[in-house]
């Protein structure tokens, strides 16, 4: 990997996103209600609504109505400790949920987003590793893949302050500037060259774009600068973590990817999450919103259109000069019902001649057509049902099984990226803690009992599973539904009560507490239930409860 290269794959990214983000501006717009993002006059109404919100939303509630989670299956081989490995990710994945969630909204607005775990020298081991979420922009992806593990190569830029990075890479001469974010309406003034100097000079308030490049292929790991000689030399050949300062960046300096597999394959430290991806290139991904985003537009000029029809058809009059004194002018507009109004009329005038009410045109009857046909090529271009968001529905208990089953199946989809992202994030974490581990261990508590972890219990091949795979609110609710409906039978057929009840706590997450009685109850021995057939036989061969049949009682039961 030479610095040439690098620039080359630089520029190239830089190029896709700096031409895409405009439509990128439109939709965070419309996610931030901000559609009419322009200035407009006084008599204009601009009405915003909340459909792109409520869109993206509805995803992330139905995503995380739980915290995630990964189960850990032991190496074959009997290398490590699942038990101390699952509970030390499963007590960081609780803590960076949010980081998680703000991922899925950038993935749902944006075409993708992506997840940054960074090491952070702290004495807590589950703030040992930070993360944070990454727009799609500020990651370079090997776009040739087919898939995320088949890159060679993958990339992160970002700014530091001038300060930080004479401190991390040394007293070099870096060109700094301004920060100027990405959807910022500055990016193309400062892209098309200009350069602004009124801003504060001092190091903390100018800032050097850093692309931290991790050669996959080649087991390298560099971290080069556009603010650098142009480009033309590396910034560092390796990496420095933790963070590290002038006097010691020798001693803790990478020039290999630290990061490993169990078998020993290089990882970068920087995790995809796409919801949906585009067929001939998965790794550049699509935008959900984008999706709806047409039907969004119209519905705002709707809205607004709506708007300005109820305030040009307000009350307004003609009225003939000299007819109405001030004080009846006054009444006439004030409206106070039951208000009387006297006017001197001259000697044959007609008062319908001298006030005439100002025709208004209607409303356009196609028009509460054309609002149902956006609503509806809205709902299809959302996986999300009507009924799941809370609205009503006038749809057959059929067309809601069928609309159930399509949203909890897409959304179970989602899932399934969520789920790929959670195992991806407990894999890399895992690698890092093999690094940053103490020496003597770190201590987690099992069950309520203290636990240390050493690296012997870290070392080993294991295979993570996100919890919950596939389950939706949707899905959680048709198991309730069924297993309520099924009460009845279940009771028929001489299910005991105390096992009825504790599947009742269970499915309907009911406080324990309902259990109680059960296990300070004695338990006494119950006869056995009498099944359906046996006590036909009964009532046929005239035999007592329990009395056990003959062969030839039997006989005449079976099919001759």
């Amino acid at each position: 990997m030479t610095p040439k290269l690098v620039l080359a794959h630089y520029q190239s990214h830089k190029k896709y996103w700096d031409e895409r983000r405009p439509e990128l501006r439109r939709l965070r717009a419309a996610y931030l209600c901000r559609y009419w993002n322009k200035a407009h006059t006084p008599d204009q109404i601009l009405i915003e609504t909340s459909r792109a919100y409520e869109f993206i939303e509805g995803y992330v509630a139905s995503l995380f109505a739980r915290s995630p989670a990964v189960v850990v299956k032991g190496d074959i081989r009997g290398n490590g400790d699942p038990e101390k490995v699952q509970t030390l990710i499963n007590n960081y994945l609780s803590g960076i949920r949010q980081q998680i969630e703000d991922s899925t909204r950038l993935g749902l607005i944006y075409p993708c987003s992506f997840l940054k775990l960074v090491p952070n020298d702290h004495p807590d081991p589950f703030k040992r590793v930070t993360v944070s979420a990454v727009a799609p922009w500020d990651v370079i992806v090997d776009t040739d893949a087919h898939s995320w593990g088949a890159q060679k190569f993958v990339a992160h830029r970002y700014h530091i302050t001038l300060s930080e990075a004479r401190s991390k890479y040394g007293n070099k001469k870096f060109e700094a500037h301004p920060l100027i974010r990405f959807l910022d309406r500055a990016a193309e003034m400062r892209d098309s060259g200009y350069n602004d100097d009124s801003g504060n000079s001092e190091p903390e308030f100018q800032y050097v774009e850093i692309v931290e490049f991790y050669d996959i292929e080649k087991d390298k790991l560099v971290i080069w600068s556009p603010d650098y000689k142009n480009g033309e030399k590396f910034v560092y050949d390796g990496i420095v973590l933790p963070e590290g300062n002038e006097n010691n960046i020798k001693e803790k300096r990478y020039n290999q990817i630290p990061f490993k597999d169990s078998a020993g394959y290089p990882i970068a430290p920087i995790v995809p999450l796409y919801y949906s991806r585009q067929p001939d290139i998965p790794l550049r991904g699509y935008s959900s919103l984008r999706r709806v985003y047409d039907q969004v537009q119209e519905h705002n000029i709707i809205r607004s259109y709506q708007a300005s029809m109820v305030r040009r058809s307000a009350r307004q009059w003609v009225v003939e000069s000299g007819v109405f004194d001030s004080e009846s002018m006054a009444k006439l507009t004030q409206g106070v019902d039951g208000e009387f109004i006297e006017v001197e009329l001259s000697p044959g005038q007609d008062l319908s001649g001298s006030i005439i009410a100002v025709p208004h045109t209607p409303v356009p009857s196609e028009l509460q057509q054309y609002v149902l046909q956006v609503q509806n090529d809205f709902e299809r271009g959302s996986i999300m049902a009507p009924f799941t968001r809370g609205e009503s529905t006038r749809a057959t208990a059929t067309e809601i099984t069928a609309l159930a089953a399509y949203s909890s199946s897409e959304v179970g989809r989602l899932a399934r990226e969520r789920d790929s992202t959670v195992e991806r994030i407990a894999k890399i974490f895992l690698s890092m803690m093999k690094i940053y581990l103490k020496d003597e261990g770190d201590v987690i508590v099992i069950n309520g009992d203290p636990t240390i972890v050493k690296l012997d219990d870290l070392n080993g091949d294991f295979t993570f599973y996100a919890q919950d795979s596939g389950a939706t609110p949707v899905s959680e609710a048709i198991k309730k539904q069924e297993f309520m409906a099924a009460l009845p039978m279940l009771t028929s057929m001489g299910v005991p009560p105390d096992i009825l009840l504790k599947e009742l706590v269970r499915y309907m997450d009911l406080p324990h507490s309902f259990l109680e009685h059960l296990e300070s109850a004695p338990q006494s021995p119950q006869p056995p239930a009498t099944t359906q057939a046996e006590s036909a036989m009964q009532q046929s061969t005239g035999l007592a409860p329990g009395q056990q049949p003959s062969p030839d009682d039997i006989q005449q039961f079976l099919p001759q």
